[in-house]
């Protein structure tokens, strides 16, 4: 039987590399976002934490990657920055967004497996709890993951990117724009997270399949807009990965790091000044028949230098399933 896997999902802020795409605004350097190309050492930096934190000499096995360019970013990303390990006709995927930047999803998997069907959900329209029209503020990639053979379904995964919390208010010049803005933004994810739930339950076998719903969901554990995936009743009966690793402090937030901690900003205060803000946002969510593989390994990191990426890595190690 092959060897044990990992499971790892990573927002990499901005992987833009430096050609101009001439059907895209979202890397120009000029205008309404201003996205630089991300220097060689960032993107070295980034790649080391997937390299270096795999089994043995291995890569971490299967990752899912937010804030992608574009496929040809990630495939330059993979065979310049991260290495062999990653086959670019095998285990490379990356399609388009709604994002209005260009930010798009996308899949690594080590040569242990190799992509089975891709599935995007960009177009589905759905309902928000106030009765608007909505749709996914970039995509949930449906990607099925499969053995070296093309034999057998290791797992399926379900890749988001869900809405920001951000919206260009100030929150202390204008408190009511402010608040009304964020819970707009709360709407658009609690609407996209029930959306996920109903993809997944209508693909998938709740309690027998192998799946994993993971990716930069910009929000944290207890928020109202997750519950639907991160309530301890959540109609997929998913298991939040990360909440295994021990942690005194379950704050939402906190002004220093703590181990499950997968992002920091610097909130703005009355003063002008900033402070630092930790919290999850980033999530691997498991499955029943998934979650009985996982074996005792789990991390947070973003070493060995913090740059390259706002968010840290996280990953999940699990045996490999026996199909006989």
């Amino acid at each position: 039987m092959p060897r044990n896997f990992r499971i790892g999902t990573y927002n990499v802020e901005n992987l833009f590399d430096r050609f101009d795409d001439p059907y895209s605004v979202g890397d120009d350097t000029y205008g309404r976002f201003n996205t630089q190309p991300k220097s060689r050492s960032h993107a070295f930096d980034v790649a080391q934490r997937i390299r270096d934190n795999g089994i043995g000499k291995n890569s971490v096995d299967i990752v899912a990657l937010q804030e992608l360019e574009n496929f040809g970013a990630l495939l330059d990303f993979v065979q310049a920055s991260v290495g062999p390990d990653y086959g670019p006709k095998t285990g490379v995927v990356s399609l388009p967004s709604n994002d209005p930047r260009g930010i798009d999803l996308g899949l690594i998997c080590t040569k242990l497996f190799r992509i089975g069907r891709i599935v995007s959900h960009r177009f589905d329209k759905f309902r928000r709890s106030d009765g608007k029209l909505y749709q996914f503020g970039r995509d949930c990639l449906q990607v099925e993951i499969v053995d070296k053979d093309r034999e057998n379904l290791v797992l399926t995964a379900f890749i988001c990117h869900f809405k920001s919390k951000y919206t260009g208010v100030d929150p202390f010049k204008d408190p009511g724009k402010y608040a009304k803005a964020q819970r707009n933004n709360t709407l658009k994810r609690e609407a996209e997270a029930r959306k996920v739930v109903d993809i997944v339950s209508s693909v998938m076998d709740i309690e027998n399949d192998r799946f994993v719903v993971l990716g930069d969901l910009n929000d944290t554990p207890a928020s109202e807009a997750l519950a639907p995936l991160l309530a301890d009743d959540n109609a997929l009966g998913v298991t939040n990965a990360v909440s295994v690793i021990e942690q005194a402090d379950t704050a939402e937030n906190s002004p220093v790091r703590r181990p499950r901690d997968t992002h920091v900003w610097q909130r703005p205060k009355a003063d002008g000044t900033r402070e630092d803000e930790w919290a999850q946002i980033d999530y691997i969510l498991c499955s029943k028949a998934l979650w009985k593989l996982r074996t005792d390994k789990v991390d947070v990191l973003n070493s060995p230098k913090k740059q390259g990426s706002d968010h840290f890595f996280s990953y999940i190690e699990f045996e490999y399933p026996d199909f006989n």
